[in-house]
């Protein structure tokens, strides 16, 4: 349906003007643009298009099935640690002996405190990893949107390049009748007709390729794609430190580092006494029998040290892997800044200068062709290439759309940007990019 719309275009076009000149209103106005102050929000289906997937993707599913039984956990930590023990007990023999008891074990050393703890921690990473998973499923659907856009403009230039290429075959044969050019000119645009077919081609299979690619990531077919917004904000000056502390994968990290801190002392507290109570009331025949028991375990076969030497361990593992991803995410978020900064200063020189220049080129390039000022041969260089200028432009949109989700999951503001939450929460309507 894509090649059918911008073949009709061309045919259109056809009509028109000749289609060997590349006309001034052929070219598409840069339809990206870098405000200088903060950018409008994003068009509101995609928003809808990014919750739908959030809705509808099995690895969201599986982080909310996630937080659900850290939470399940959480309440079953906050109650008491050990029930009351009843015990009944009747003996016959020459003495009738029945007795009634109850035990409870106290937990004196404190470890539902500490189990609490774990608890509440474990709640915190499965939150940042729930944020975690709607954030890389944003990415990864606005990654293949932004290739599929721009491999799509890259299919329409091929399209009509040849276009181009075939009108021009026309006008050198006429020009050749009637004595004006030589049968050389003739074959290089023969050739050059032949080239833009096969890139034409090659375009075609490319835009297959990234609608599939697409399809698979979004699990969705869709006819009309959400469309990409026309302005983007600039990048920040220099990073913001404030941005780590908000980044899902390092508060996954924080929160497993906590747990395992808070085992430590769970792991301490085990081995510590925790003593049972009984009380017991009965007859024997015709006496009333009163009994009190206090049972304290000795920890002399297993005192429990080995288990929390092994949760030091481990805490201490937990905390060098969050100072590494602390490091490596720092590092990320100044290359993707820088990435984003480069391709936008490249972009914004682009639309202030050299699309202008592309335009005028075209426009001069069709009077000396019309004039006769021009052989064949260089005409047709020089629309070659005003045409992989044009195709270099489209490449460096993609790259700046590309550096730009880059440098939002990296400094973790995909969500600000949408307008969304990407954790356990509803819809986002405060600060933007």
């Amino acid at each position: 349906m894509v090649f059918t719309r911008h073949l009709m275009a061309g045919m259109c076009a056809c009509l028109a003007f000749p289609v060997w000149a590349v006309m001034p209103s052929e070219l598409r106005e840069a339809p990206l643009t870098i405000s200088t102050e903060a950018a409008r929000s994003v068009d509101p289906s995609l928003r809808a298009y990014i919750q739908q997937l959030w809705t509808e993707s099995p690895a969201v599913a599986q982080a909310q099935a996630v937080l659900e039984a850290a939470r399940a956990r959480a309440v079953g930590a906050g109650k008491p640690l050990h029930n009351p023990t009843l015990a009944l007990e009747a003996e016959s023999t020459n003495i009738n002996t029945t007795s009634v008891g109850i035990s409870q074990t106290f937990d004196w050393s404190g470890k539902q405190g500490a189990l609490k703890q774990v608890a509440a921690q474990e709640v915190q990473t499965a939150q940042a990893g729930l944020k975690a998973a709607r954030q890389r499923i944003a990415v990864e659907a606005l990654a293949a949107l932004v290739n599929y856009y721009t491999v799509r403009d890259l299919q329409a230039l091929a399209l009509r390049r040849s276009h181009l290429m075939k009108g021009f075959i026309d006008a050198v044969k006429q020009r050749q009748s009637a004595g004006d050019v030589s049968a050389l000119d003739t074959t290089l645009a023969q050739v050059a007709y032949s080239e833009a077919l096969m890139t034409q081609a090659a375009s075609e299979s490319e835009l297959a390729e990234a609608e599939a690619a697409l399809q698979a990531v979004t699990g969705r077919v869709m006819e009309n794609w959400p469309p990409l917004p026309g302005e983007l904000a600039p990048p920040p000056k220099k990073a913001d430190p404030a941005w780590l502390e908000t980044l899902p994968e390092l508060a996954m990290l924080r929160g497993r580092m906590e747990a395992a801190r808070a085992r430590v002392n769970l792991a301490k507290r085990e081995g510590r006494v925790d003593p049972t109570i009984g009380l017991r009331a009965g007859r024997e025949d015709r006496e009333t029998l009163l009994g009190l028991s206090i049972e304290i375990p000795l920890f002399v076969r297993n005192n429990y040290q080995s288990v929390a030497v092994a949760a030091s361990h481990e805490a201490i593992a937990e905390e060098q892997a969050l100072r590494d991803a602390y490091q490596r995410s720092q590092a990320r978020i100044e290359g993707a800044l820088g990435r984003f900064e480069n391709t936008s200063r490249a972009w914004r020189a682009w639309v202030a200068t050299g699309q202008q220049a592309q335009r005028e080129q075209a426009a001069l390039l069709e009077q000396m062709w019309q004039a006769g000022e021009l052989s064949a041969t260089d005409f047709l260089i020089q629309a070659k290439q005003n045409l992989d200028t044009q195709a270099a432009a489209t490449e460096l949109m993609g790259e700046v759309w590309r550096a730009a989700i880059s440098w939002f999951d990296a400094s973790g503001r995909i969500g600000n940007w949408l307008g969304l939450m990407t954790g356990d929460l509803e819809t986002y309507s405060g600060e933007r990019q």
